[in-house]
Protein backbone atom coordinates (compact mmCIF):
# COMPACT_ATOMS: atom_id res chain seq x y z
CA UNK A 1 0.00 0.00 0.00
CA UNK A 2 2.74 2.30 0.68
CA UNK A 3 4.08 1.75 -2.88
CA UNK A 4 0.55 2.99 -4.06
CA UNK A 5 0.39 5.72 -2.55
CA UNK A 6 4.12 6.82 -3.32
CA UNK A 7 2.96 6.17 -6.95
CA UNK A 8 -0.09 8.18 -6.50
CA UNK A 9 2.24 10.85 -5.55
CA UNK A 10 4.59 10.57 -8.38
CA UNK A 11 1.70 10.15 -10.76
CA UNK A 12 0.10 13.39 -9.82
CA UNK A 13 3.26 15.27 -11.14
CA UNK A 14 2.87 13.68 -14.48
CA UNK A 15 -1.10 14.03 -14.68
CA UNK A 16 -0.44 18.05 -13.74
CA UNK A 17 2.00 18.32 -16.67
CA UNK A 18 0.39 16.41 -19.61
CA UNK A 19 -3.05 17.80 -17.76
CA UNK A 20 -4.64 14.45 -17.78
CA UNK A 21 -7.26 13.48 -15.01
CA UNK A 22 -5.49 12.51 -12.14
CA UNK A 23 -7.25 9.26 -11.53
CA UNK A 24 -7.40 8.43 -15.08
CA UNK A 25 -3.67 8.33 -14.82
CA UNK A 26 -3.58 6.21 -11.83
CA UNK A 27 -6.03 4.21 -13.52
CA UNK A 28 -3.75 4.09 -16.98
CA UNK A 29 -0.82 3.34 -14.48
CA UNK A 30 -2.47 0.20 -13.26
CA UNK A 31 -3.68 -0.99 -16.02
CA UNK A 32 0.18 -0.52 -17.65
CA UNK A 33 1.71 -2.57 -14.92
CA UNK A 34 -1.32 -5.79 -15.75
CA UNK A 35 -0.33 -5.42 -19.45
CA UNK A 36 3.11 -5.65 -18.85
CA UNK A 37 2.35 -8.54 -16.27
CA UNK A 38 0.51 -10.56 -18.48
CA UNK A 39 2.65 -10.01 -22.01
CA UNK A 40 6.27 -9.87 -20.90
CA UNK A 41 6.18 -11.44 -17.33
CA UNK A 42 7.18 -8.32 -15.41
CA UNK A 43 6.03 -7.25 -12.13
CA UNK A 44 4.55 -10.74 -11.50
CA UNK A 45 3.48 -9.60 -7.29
CA UNK A 46 0.92 -7.36 -9.21
CA UNK A 47 -1.50 -9.81 -9.30
CA UNK A 48 -1.73 -10.41 -5.71
CA UNK A 49 -1.81 -6.81 -5.00
CA UNK A 50 -5.47 -6.95 -6.55
CA UNK A 51 -7.08 -7.97 -3.09
CA UNK A 52 -7.34 -4.44 -2.00
CA UNK A 53 -10.73 -4.61 -4.21
CA UNK A 54 -12.00 -7.28 -2.15
CA UNK A 55 -15.27 -6.15 -0.47
CA UNK A 56 -13.96 -5.93 2.83
CA UNK A 57 -11.29 -3.90 2.07
CA UNK A 58 -12.75 -1.21 0.14
CA UNK A 59 -15.97 -0.61 2.39
CA UNK A 60 -14.45 -0.87 5.43
CA UNK A 61 -11.00 1.05 4.54
CA UNK A 62 -11.14 3.02 1.32
CA UNK A 63 -14.65 4.41 0.95
CA UNK A 64 -15.20 5.72 4.39
CA UNK A 65 -12.69 8.83 3.84
CA UNK A 66 -14.07 9.38 0.45
CA UNK A 67 -17.71 9.62 1.64
CA UNK A 68 -17.06 11.59 4.66
CA UNK A 69 -14.67 14.23 2.80
CA UNK A 70 -17.34 14.60 0.21
CA UNK A 71 -19.85 15.33 2.42
CA UNK A 72 -18.00 17.97 3.98
CA UNK A 73 -16.69 19.80 1.31
CA UNK A 74 -20.30 19.43 -0.32
CA UNK A 75 -23.09 22.32 -0.11
CA UNK A 76 -25.49 21.86 2.44
CA UNK A 77 -27.85 24.18 1.05
CA UNK A 78 -27.37 23.34 -2.50
CA UNK A 79 -28.27 19.86 -1.54
CA UNK A 80 -31.36 20.70 0.82
CA UNK A 81 -32.55 22.50 -2.56
CA UNK A 82 -32.35 19.51 -4.60
CA UNK A 83 -32.94 16.73 -2.11
CA UNK A 84 -36.29 15.60 -4.40
CA UNK A 85 -34.33 14.89 -7.41
CA UNK A 86 -31.53 13.51 -5.82
CA UNK A 87 -33.99 10.88 -4.16
CA UNK A 88 -35.66 10.31 -7.46
CA UNK A 89 -32.17 9.49 -8.96
CA UNK A 90 -31.02 7.88 -5.79
CA UNK A 91 -33.69 5.58 -5.56
CA UNK A 92 -36.70 5.05 -8.49
CA UNK A 93 -33.92 6.09 -10.79
CA UNK A 94 -31.77 3.32 -10.00
CA UNK A 95 -35.01 1.00 -9.98
CA UNK A 96 -35.75 2.41 -13.88
CA UNK A 97 -32.41 2.15 -14.54
CA UNK A 98 -32.10 -1.73 -13.59
CA UNK A 99 -35.30 -2.63 -15.28
CA UNK A 100 -34.30 -0.94 -18.55
CA UNK A 101 -30.38 -2.84 -18.52
CA UNK A 102 -31.59 -6.10 -18.01
CA UNK A 103 -34.69 -5.89 -20.48
CA UNK A 104 -32.26 -4.60 -23.39
CA UNK A 105 -29.20 -6.94 -22.09
CA UNK A 106 -31.64 -9.78 -22.32
CA UNK A 107 -33.24 -9.38 -25.78
CA UNK A 108 -30.65 -7.86 -27.55
CA UNK A 109 -27.33 -10.26 -26.24
CA UNK A 110 -29.72 -13.04 -24.74
CA UNK A 111 -28.48 -12.84 -21.71
CA UNK A 112 -30.60 -14.99 -18.96
CA UNK A 113 -33.20 -12.90 -17.06
CA UNK A 114 -31.33 -13.39 -13.65
CA UNK A 115 -27.45 -13.01 -14.87
CA UNK A 116 -29.34 -9.67 -16.81
CA UNK A 117 -30.95 -8.67 -13.78
CA UNK A 118 -28.00 -9.24 -11.61
CA UNK A 119 -25.27 -7.46 -13.90
CA UNK A 120 -28.12 -4.39 -14.17
CA UNK A 121 -27.83 -4.09 -10.28
CA UNK A 122 -24.21 -4.09 -10.48
CA UNK A 123 -23.56 -1.31 -13.51
CA UNK A 124 -26.43 1.14 -12.63
CA UNK A 125 -25.00 3.24 -9.37
CA UNK A 126 -23.05 6.28 -10.74
CA UNK A 127 -20.06 5.53 -8.78
CA UNK A 128 -19.16 8.26 -5.86
CA UNK A 129 -15.38 8.10 -6.29
CA UNK A 130 -15.32 8.72 -9.84
CA UNK A 131 -17.98 11.06 -10.05
CA UNK A 132 -16.76 13.37 -7.18
CA UNK A 133 -12.92 12.95 -8.30
CA UNK A 134 -14.29 14.30 -11.91
CA UNK A 135 -16.81 17.08 -10.81
CA UNK A 136 -14.41 19.15 -8.38
CA UNK A 137 -13.96 22.94 -8.86
CA UNK A 138 -16.52 22.91 -11.86
CA UNK A 139 -18.38 26.73 -12.31
CA UNK A 140 -21.69 27.78 -13.55
CA UNK A 141 -23.77 24.47 -12.45
CA UNK A 142 -23.96 24.00 -8.62
CA UNK A 143 -26.91 22.71 -9.19
CA UNK A 144 -26.41 20.06 -11.31
CA UNK A 145 -23.39 19.42 -9.58
CA UNK A 146 -24.79 19.32 -6.48
CA UNK A 147 -27.27 16.55 -7.97
CA UNK A 148 -24.84 14.29 -9.31
CA UNK A 149 -22.98 14.42 -6.01
CA UNK A 150 -25.62 13.88 -3.64
CA UNK A 151 -26.76 10.68 -6.63
CA UNK A 152 -23.53 9.27 -6.68
CA UNK A 153 -23.37 8.82 -2.78
CA UNK A 154 -27.31 7.84 -2.23
CA UNK A 155 -27.21 5.91 -5.60
CA UNK A 156 -25.44 3.02 -4.28
CA UNK A 157 -27.22 1.61 -1.25
CA UNK A 158 -30.26 1.12 -3.30
CA UNK A 159 -28.26 -0.72 -6.21
CA UNK A 160 -26.22 -2.96 -3.42
CA UNK A 161 -29.68 -3.93 -1.50
CA UNK A 162 -31.11 -4.75 -4.76
CA UNK A 163 -27.65 -6.73 -5.35
CA UNK A 164 -28.01 -8.45 -2.23
CA UNK A 165 -31.41 -9.12 -3.07
CA UNK A 166 -30.68 -11.11 -6.11
CA UNK A 167 -27.72 -13.03 -4.71
CA UNK A 168 -30.25 -14.24 -1.37
CA UNK A 169 -32.61 -15.29 -4.32
CA UNK A 170 -30.37 -17.44 -5.98
CA UNK A 171 -29.72 -19.38 -2.70
CA UNK A 172 -33.34 -19.72 -2.57
CA UNK A 173 -35.70 -16.55 -1.63
CA UNK A 174 -36.79 -15.53 1.28
CA UNK A 175 -39.01 -12.52 1.50
CA UNK A 176 -37.98 -12.31 5.36
CA UNK A 177 -34.93 -11.91 4.37
CA UNK A 178 -35.52 -9.19 2.09
CA UNK A 179 -37.10 -7.33 4.40
CA UNK A 180 -34.95 -7.35 6.22
CA UNK A 181 -32.41 -6.34 4.10
CA UNK A 182 -34.50 -3.55 3.44
CA UNK A 183 -35.29 -2.22 7.31
CA UNK A 184 -31.74 -2.57 8.13
CA UNK A 185 -30.42 -0.17 4.75
CA UNK A 186 -33.47 2.41 4.85
CA UNK A 187 -34.03 2.14 8.65
CA UNK A 188 -31.82 1.00 10.50
CA UNK A 189 -28.91 2.72 8.80
CA UNK A 190 -30.08 6.66 8.91
CA UNK A 191 -31.11 6.03 12.37
CA UNK A 192 -27.51 4.81 13.50
CA UNK A 193 -25.93 8.05 11.56
CA UNK A 194 -28.28 10.03 13.45
CA UNK A 195 -27.65 8.67 16.76
CA UNK A 196 -24.22 8.85 15.95
CA UNK A 197 -24.32 12.45 14.51
CA UNK A 198 -26.76 13.87 17.58
CA UNK A 199 -24.25 12.08 20.05
CA UNK A 200 -21.24 13.69 18.66
CA UNK A 201 -22.73 17.10 18.12
CA UNK A 202 -22.53 17.03 22.15
CA UNK A 203 -19.25 15.67 22.92
CA UNK A 204 -17.70 17.98 20.72
CA UNK A 205 -18.07 21.23 22.04
CA UNK A 206 -16.28 19.15 25.04
CA UNK A 207 -12.76 18.79 23.73
CA UNK A 208 -10.78 21.27 23.91
CA UNK A 209 -8.73 20.86 20.96
CA UNK A 210 -9.04 20.69 16.81
CA UNK A 211 -6.34 17.69 17.25
CA UNK A 212 -8.86 15.70 20.04
CA UNK A 213 -11.83 16.31 17.81
CA UNK A 214 -10.34 15.07 14.05
CA UNK A 215 -9.02 11.80 16.24
CA UNK A 216 -12.43 11.46 17.74
CA UNK A 217 -14.03 11.86 14.09
CA UNK A 218 -11.69 9.89 12.12
CA UNK A 219 -12.68 6.98 14.50
CA UNK A 220 -16.52 7.38 14.64
CA UNK A 221 -16.69 8.05 10.78
CA UNK A 222 -14.64 4.42 10.72
CA UNK A 223 -17.00 2.95 13.13
CA UNK A 224 -20.12 4.61 11.61
CA UNK A 225 -19.41 2.74 8.30
CA UNK A 226 -18.19 -0.19 9.68
CA UNK A 227 -20.54 -1.57 12.11
CA UNK A 228 -23.55 -0.48 10.29
CA UNK A 229 -22.00 -2.85 7.34
CA UNK A 230 -21.40 -5.57 9.66
CA UNK A 231 -24.82 -5.46 10.76
CA UNK A 232 -25.91 -5.72 6.73
CA UNK A 233 -27.13 -2.14 6.75
CA UNK A 234 -25.52 0.06 4.31
CA UNK A 235 -22.87 1.96 5.44
CA UNK A 236 -22.76 5.21 3.29
CA UNK A 237 -26.28 5.90 4.62
CA UNK A 238 -24.80 5.63 7.74
CA UNK A 239 -21.99 7.95 7.07
CA UNK A 240 -23.84 10.22 5.38
CA UNK A 241 -26.23 11.21 7.55
CA UNK A 242 -23.74 11.29 10.66
CA UNK A 243 -20.89 13.86 8.23
CA UNK A 244 -23.89 15.88 7.24
CA UNK A 245 -24.51 16.59 11.02
CA UNK A 246 -20.82 17.04 12.02
CA UNK A 247 -20.43 19.26 8.88
CA UNK A 248 -23.22 21.88 10.11
CA UNK A 249 -21.86 21.84 13.69
CA UNK A 250 -18.17 22.66 12.86
CA UNK A 251 -17.12 25.96 13.09
CA UNK A 252 -13.75 27.41 13.33
CA UNK A 253 -12.03 23.72 13.24
CA UNK A 254 -13.72 22.88 9.87
CA UNK A 255 -10.98 24.15 7.92
CA UNK A 256 -8.43 21.75 9.69
CA UNK A 257 -11.02 18.74 9.74
CA UNK A 258 -10.98 19.21 5.35
CA UNK A 259 -7.19 19.83 5.61
CA UNK A 260 -7.35 16.53 7.15
CA UNK A 261 -10.09 14.31 5.31
CA UNK A 262 -8.14 15.86 2.20
CA UNK A 263 -4.89 13.79 2.76
CA UNK A 264 -7.16 10.83 3.58
CA UNK A 265 -9.12 11.09 0.24
CA UNK A 266 -5.83 11.72 -1.65
CA UNK A 267 -4.44 8.22 0.03
CA UNK A 268 -7.53 6.48 -0.72
CA UNK A 269 -8.01 7.45 -4.15
CA UNK A 270 -4.23 6.74 -4.89
CA UNK A 271 -4.96 2.80 -3.72
CA UNK A 272 -8.41 2.66 -5.06
CA UNK A 273 -7.92 3.74 -8.73
CA UNK A 274 -4.22 1.81 -8.61
CA UNK A 275 -6.10 -1.39 -8.12
CA UNK A 276 -8.65 -0.77 -10.24
CA UNK A 277 -6.00 -0.46 -13.32
CA UNK A 278 -4.52 -3.76 -12.01
CA UNK A 279 -7.91 -5.72 -12.14
CA UNK A 280 -7.78 -4.72 -15.88
CA UNK A 281 -7.26 -7.65 -18.49
CA UNK A 282 -6.90 -6.86 -21.90
CA UNK A 283 -7.04 -10.59 -23.11
CA UNK A 284 -10.17 -11.31 -21.09
CA UNK A 285 -11.86 -8.10 -22.29
CA UNK A 286 -10.65 -8.96 -25.82
CA UNK A 287 -12.72 -12.22 -25.63
CA UNK A 288 -15.97 -10.10 -24.96
CA UNK A 289 -15.53 -6.99 -26.84
CA UNK A 290 -18.72 -7.12 -28.92
CA UNK A 291 -21.08 -7.64 -25.46
CA UNK A 292 -18.97 -5.13 -23.91
CA UNK A 293 -19.36 -2.18 -26.24
CA UNK A 294 -23.10 -3.22 -26.99
CA UNK A 295 -23.46 -3.11 -23.15
CA UNK A 296 -21.89 0.31 -22.80
CA UNK A 297 -24.25 1.49 -25.15
CA UNK A 298 -26.88 0.02 -23.44
CA UNK A 299 -25.69 1.83 -19.66
CA UNK A 300 -24.88 4.99 -21.79
CA UNK A 301 -28.88 5.24 -23.32
CA UNK A 302 -30.33 4.21 -20.09
CA UNK A 303 -28.66 6.77 -18.34
CA UNK A 304 -29.95 9.70 -21.00
CA UNK A 305 -33.50 8.31 -20.68
CA UNK A 306 -33.48 8.50 -16.67
CA UNK A 307 -31.53 12.18 -16.64
CA UNK A 308 -34.51 13.13 -19.28
CA UNK A 309 -36.99 12.28 -16.60
CA UNK A 310 -35.86 14.81 -14.41
CA UNK A 311 -37.80 17.57 -16.17
CA UNK A 312 -40.86 17.08 -14.15
CA UNK A 313 -38.82 18.73 -11.01
CA UNK A 314 -38.10 21.92 -13.24
CA UNK A 315 -34.73 22.27 -11.96
CA UNK A 316 -32.00 24.40 -14.10
CA UNK A 317 -29.80 21.24 -14.89
CA UNK A 318 -27.36 21.04 -17.10
CA UNK A 319 -28.60 18.17 -18.54
CA UNK A 320 -25.60 17.06 -20.67
CA UNK A 321 -23.50 17.54 -18.00
CA UNK A 322 -25.96 15.41 -16.13
CA UNK A 323 -25.63 12.18 -18.16
CA UNK A 324 -22.17 12.47 -19.13
CA UNK A 325 -21.56 12.49 -15.65
CA UNK A 326 -22.90 8.91 -15.10
CA UNK A 327 -19.44 7.32 -14.83
CA UNK A 328 -19.09 4.08 -13.68
CA UNK A 329 -16.31 2.76 -11.32
CA UNK A 330 -15.25 1.44 -8.16
CA UNK A 331 -18.42 0.00 -6.42
CA UNK A 332 -19.34 -1.72 -9.67
CA UNK A 333 -15.92 -3.23 -10.12
CA UNK A 334 -15.52 -4.80 -6.12
CA UNK A 335 -19.47 -6.05 -6.49
CA UNK A 336 -18.69 -7.46 -10.20
CA UNK A 337 -14.64 -9.19 -8.18
CA UNK A 338 -17.50 -11.01 -5.15
CA UNK A 339 -19.44 -12.51 -7.27
CA UNK A 340 -20.04 -15.77 -6.54
CA UNK A 341 -19.31 -18.68 -9.33
CA UNK A 342 -22.21 -18.91 -11.55
CA UNK A 343 -22.02 -21.55 -14.50
CA UNK A 344 -24.92 -21.95 -16.87
CA UNK A 345 -25.35 -23.91 -19.96
CA UNK A 346 -21.73 -24.11 -20.50
CA UNK A 347 -21.52 -20.60 -19.75
CA UNK A 348 -18.87 -18.70 -17.04
CA UNK A 349 -21.41 -15.73 -16.63
CA UNK A 350 -18.86 -14.61 -13.35
CA UNK A 351 -16.46 -14.15 -15.60
CA UNK A 352 -18.84 -12.66 -18.48
CA UNK A 353 -20.13 -9.96 -15.97
CA UNK A 354 -16.83 -9.27 -14.14
CA UNK A 355 -15.30 -8.61 -17.93
CA UNK A 356 -18.40 -6.69 -19.08
CA UNK A 357 -18.10 -4.56 -15.74
CA UNK A 358 -14.40 -4.12 -16.30
CA UNK A 359 -14.77 -3.12 -19.80
CA UNK A 360 -17.37 -0.47 -18.94
CA UNK A 361 -15.60 1.74 -16.43
CA UNK A 362 -12.73 1.63 -18.00
CA UNK A 363 -14.60 3.19 -21.03
CA UNK A 364 -16.41 5.21 -18.33
CA UNK A 365 -13.62 6.18 -16.35
CA UNK A 366 -11.40 7.24 -19.43
CA UNK A 367 -13.52 8.53 -21.95
CA UNK A 368 -16.76 9.94 -20.03
CA UNK A 369 -14.11 11.48 -17.73
CA UNK A 370 -12.84 13.51 -20.48
CA UNK A 371 -15.86 14.14 -22.03
CA UNK A 372 -17.13 15.67 -18.55
CA UNK A 373 -14.25 17.84 -18.56
CA UNK A 374 -14.58 19.48 -21.59
CA UNK A 375 -18.26 20.11 -20.64
CA UNK A 376 -17.28 21.72 -17.66
CA UNK A 377 -14.40 23.90 -19.08
CA UNK A 378 -17.09 25.56 -21.37
CA UNK A 379 -19.71 25.77 -18.41
CA UNK A 380 -16.66 27.40 -16.52
CA UNK A 381 -15.68 29.71 -19.40
CA UNK A 382 -19.19 30.65 -19.61
CA UNK A 383 -19.78 31.27 -16.24
CA UNK A 384 -16.45 33.67 -15.93
CA UNK A 385 -17.37 35.46 -19.10
CA UNK A 386 -21.24 36.95 -17.88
Amino acid sequence: MLIFILLGVLLSIVSSRIKLSYTVTLLLFGMFLTFLKLRVGLFPAVSSLTHILSAQLFFNIILPPIIFKAVLDMDYNRFIDNLWPIIFLATLGVVISVLLISLLMHFILSMPWFYSLLFATIISPTDPVGVLATLKGIKGAEDTTSLIEGEALLNDATAITLFSILLSYSGGFSIERVGLTVFLVFVVSPFIGFALGYLSTRLLPLMSSAESKISYLFALSYLSFSFTQAIGGSGIIAEIIFAFMISVKLKSEKAQVQNFWAVLDYIANSLLFISMGLVFNPFLLAKYYFEIVVSFLIVFLSRIAIIRSLRIFRGSYDYGLAFLSGIRGAIPLVLALNLPLFVSSGINYTDLIFAITVGIASISLIFQTFLVQLRARRLSEDYYYY
